[in-house]
């Protein structure tokens, strides 16, 4: 039989509440039995005073006579002694009783004299050792019952208290279950309630977190394979297109015919090995050559690279590199990513203007910035330009020849550097994209400052 977790709290509280309330029955009673035959064993003050309350009852009368109708049969001796001790016995002065559950002459050595005046007229004798046991029965009898009964109650008031408990503790616990099965359904929306701040609070919270890690994932998968099978349709329809109108003899199989399609053949595989490339990012397998190099003059390779494309755009390039600033890179790597920044920079830049390439150095890290004059990115897509096929312009991007990867796999590079990267839209106009990577680590930070600042 299987035991759900409720009932294992259930019986685990109401198993430390029964031992809990059986030491402590059985202590109290050990206890009460201990000091009840102490006191019983030695009570003068009890003799004591009722040697008192005789003295003055005997000064009053001159005479014993009516002295048991006056204590009732012993009933207020016995309060004397202590309630439930026992009654003790009074004699005269030859031993003979006069109250007292003894009878014939009794031995008074050692007894409590009754004294008036002065004059002995009476003694108390302590009770029968036989009344002593009756009494201390009785007493441990009542409070056996009273432990039972305040064990019965706590252990009443413990259950209905374990049992709410368990319930609060639980419900949690049932609605993370309810929406774990829920989520495993394919459901994603689903999240639950932080009721409190503890273990469960925070157990809730990152199945939460967890929701919503999911189902931004598969957002983006779903995303990311519309994309790709729109980035495929455009090529695809174009080389079909063009290769069944070559067939159908509506165009000769000319090199000029044949061009198109070989762009984009060409297209496919930029296309296919950026996927390739990102899947490496993810899985963290992308292969790197670190070594250090200048990036000062790898930017300026790369720059003067783009300087016809830049030309036949209009556009000018204008570099701002400090000198020397050495990185520990992959340069083909880091070569892709500045070509990839470049290339947005002068798509964008509207003819007549510049793209600004800036290079400094500050805090132990290189930061690179390169910066167009076009119209910006919309401020709702600065947060997703480094998403894979994300376009602010789609139709623009897609017809200059991009496969919308480039910013998503300079990213993942840039990440592979321990470096980062941001774009955010410059005050004067247009996007400023800054690439920030650490120093050389045998370049020091206050050094390579000193090094880069102007005389």
């Amino acid at each position: 039989m299987r035991l759900s977790l409720a009932w294992k709290l259930l019986l685990g509280y109401l198993l430390v509440v029964a031992v809990s309330i059986t030491t402590f029955a059985v202590l109290a009673n050990r206890s009460t039995e201990r000091e009840l035959r102490l006191a019983m064993g030695r009570n003068p003050e009890g003799t004591l005073v009722a040697a008192e309350q005789l003295a003055a009852y005997f000064r009053g009368r001159g005479s014993w006579e009516g002295v048991d109708r006056l204590y009732g049969a012993g009933q207020h001796m016995g309060g004397m002694m202590g309630r439930g001790v026992g009654v003790p016995a009074v004699v005269d002065l030859q031993g003979m009783p006069l109250l007292g559950d003894v009878v014939g002459p009794q031995d008074v050595r050692g007894a409590t004299p009754i004294l008036v005046d002065g004059t002995i007229v009476g003694y108390v004798l302590p009770p029968a050792a036989g009344a002593v046991l009756q009494a201390e029965r009785d007493l441990v009898a009542r409070v056996n019952r009273a432990i039972l009964l305040a064990a019965l109650l706590s252990l009443g008031a413990a259950l209905i208290g374990a049992a709410l408990l368990t319930a609060g503790m639980l419900k949690p616990v049932q609605e993370l279950t309810s929406a774990a099965r829920a989520m495993a359904g394919g459901d994603l929306t689903r999240r639950v309630t932080v009721r409190t701040r503890d273990e469960v609070g925070a157990l809730s919270e990152a199945f939460n977190h967890m929701g919503d890690s999911l189902q931004q994932a598969e957002t983006l998968r779903r995303d990311m394979t519309a994309d790709i099978a729109h980035e495929l349709r455009n090529p695809l329809s174009v080389m079909q297109a063009r290769v069944e109108a070559v067939i159908d003899g509506v165009y000769p199989p000319t090199p000029e015919n044949l061009e198109p399609v070989l762009e984009q053949t060409r297209l496919l595989s930029r296309l296919v090995e950026d996927l390739r490339t990102l899947a490496l990012a993810d899985a963290g397998q992308l292969p790197l050559e670190q070594t250090e190099i200048s990036l000062s003059g790898l930017v300026e390779r790369t720059a003067s690279g783009y300087a016809a494309q830049a030309e036949a755009s209009g556009v000018d390039l204008r570099l701002h590199l400090a000198p020397g600033v050495r990185v520990n890179a992959d340069p083909g790597r880091i070569e892709q990513v500045i070509g990839n920044l470049l290339a947005n920079a002068v798509r964008h830049a509207p003819s007549g203007t510049a793209v600004d390439i800036s290079l400094k150095v500050g805090d132990g890290r290189a930061r690179l910035e390169i910066a167009d004059r076009g119209e910006g990115i919309p401020a709702e897509a600065l947060p997703y330009v480094f998403e894979r096929f994300y376009r602010a312009d789609r139709s623009r991007s897609r017809d200059m020849g991009g496969t919308g990867l480039g910013l998503a796999i300079s990213r993942q590079i840039v990440q592979a550097h321990e470096g980062t990267i941001t774009a955010a839209n410059r005050p004067e106009g247009g996007a400023a994209f800054i690439v920030e990577l650490p120093l050389a680590r045998g370049l020091s930070a206050s050094k390579a400052e000193a090094e880069h600042r102007p005389a």
